[in-house]
């Protein structure tokens, strides 16, 4: 099987591979939360192992759905819908109704606070405009101020540059460039995100490429998996999904894992991989995921629920796998309530927002290719 010919499978295993990279975080915060050292692959921690399977995922099908309906207002719409709404229920249910109970200042100095009123806006807004509004807030006054580590959400980081790729493809679409410019976008990240730290020194460009770039180089990381992924779509027709390729990224993934070459061996990896099994794997897990895609609701809303066991446990602090234990079940079902009363509902606003107009074919292509249901964060 190539990938052009399991591109046009609906059936799938993406959703699971959501879940288990959104398990991944949870997993990894458990550490976090009580203050100790994070199980990590090579030289990152678990959770970011996640993310990279979430980046990989989205830069594929969003170029996907670009290509497909390569309209910047149907293109935005459908992204805003699958971000905006359960990240606004996040911020506001923890502003307005988790603060207050658990913040160790009085309800009247909480309420009186500017920081309880912003702390939605921010993150709204550094999500929608890719960080360049605003950046995203951590902290309300005194909630989880006891704990070892006091942010409220610590997941929300990988929002705006999530945001941040979903531009770049829509500004290359826009120009007419997407086509020729997926390498070059590729290119350069990949590049950036190996870079030394003194790419911020040089003259006029080192300023941009240092915020692209991010701390440590890991948000061109991230944007490289995804330009990676997207770029896999592009040329799908000439990629074949089989089990000696795949067993050779992952040899080489695993084998660079605490190396000089870890992070370049990983973006190339990665992609490959994630999409191996979402189209090659086990058709029965899907199983997993039959009630509903809840992986956006489980990353959105577990490091919440993390701080407030840590919070409520009172006396010593309870282990990592004791966290795992009792926020996974917890965040399960606040996760599925998002998907079914939040996210379900928002999306199904795509077509009378986005407008509807028969999708072009990929240049490559003359068939359309169908939408995916779902874009991840």
């Amino acid at each position: 099987m190539n990938l052009d010919a399991a591109s046009r499978e609906l059936r799938n295993n993406f959703d699971v591979l959501r879940l288990a990279a959104a398990a991944m975080v949870l997993v990894s915060h458990s550490f976090v939360v009580v203050g100790a050292h994070e199980p990590h692959v090579g030289h990152f921690p678990l959770g970011t192992l996640g993310v990279e399977i979430f980046f990989a995922i989205s830069g594929f099908l969003v170029a996907k759905s670009w290509f497909g309906q390569p309209r910047v207002r149907a293109f935005a719409v459908k992204r805003g819908l699958r971000i905006l709404p359960a990240l606004t229920v996040t911020v506001v249910a923890c502003a307005f109704v988790l603060g207050p109970v658990v913040s160790e200042v009085s309800s009247r100095d909480y309420f009186a606070s500017s920081a309880t009123y912003t702390y939605s806006v921010d993150n709204d807004a550094a999500t929608a405009t890719g960080g360049v509004v605003r950046d995203v807030s951590h902290s309300l006054p005194g909630v989880f101020a006891g704990n070892p580590d006091t942010s409220v959400n610590r997941s929300l980081w990988t929002l705006p540059i999530e945001v941040q790729a979903y531009m770049a493809i829509a500004l290359l679409g826009l120009a007419g460039l997407l086509s020729i410019g997926l390498p070059a976008l590729a290119a350069g990240l990949f590049a950036l995100s190996v870079a030394p730290s003194g790419v911020a020194d040089l003259p006029i460009v080192g300023w941009p490429l240092d915020w692209v770039r991010g701390a440590d180089g890991e948000n061109a990381h991230l944007l490289a998996v995804f330009a990676l992924s997207a770029l896999m779509y592009r040329y799908r027709a000439r990629i074949a999904l089989r089990v000696d390729l795949a067993a050779i990224a992952a040899i080489a993934a695993v084998a660079s894992l605490g190396t000089p070459l870890e992070r370049a061996a990983l973006v190339i990896c990665i992609p490959y991989l994630a999409l191996f099994v979402a189209y090659r794997s086990w058709a029965g897990l899907r199983a997993l995921a039959a009630r509903g895609d809840v992986s956006y609701g489980l990353y959105l809303l577990a490091f919440p629920v993390q701080q407030t066991i840590v919070h409520l446990w009172g006396g010593s602090l309870p282990s990592p796998g004791v966290v795992v234990a009792i926020a996974l079940p917890v965040t399960y079902l606040l996760a599925f309530a998002s998907w079914h009363l939040v996210e379900k509902r928002a999306l199904r606003l795509k077509g009378a927002l986005a407008g509807r107009r028969a999708p072009r074919a990929v240049p490559a292509r003359a068939t359309p290719e169908p939408e995916p249901a779902a874009v991840q964060a």
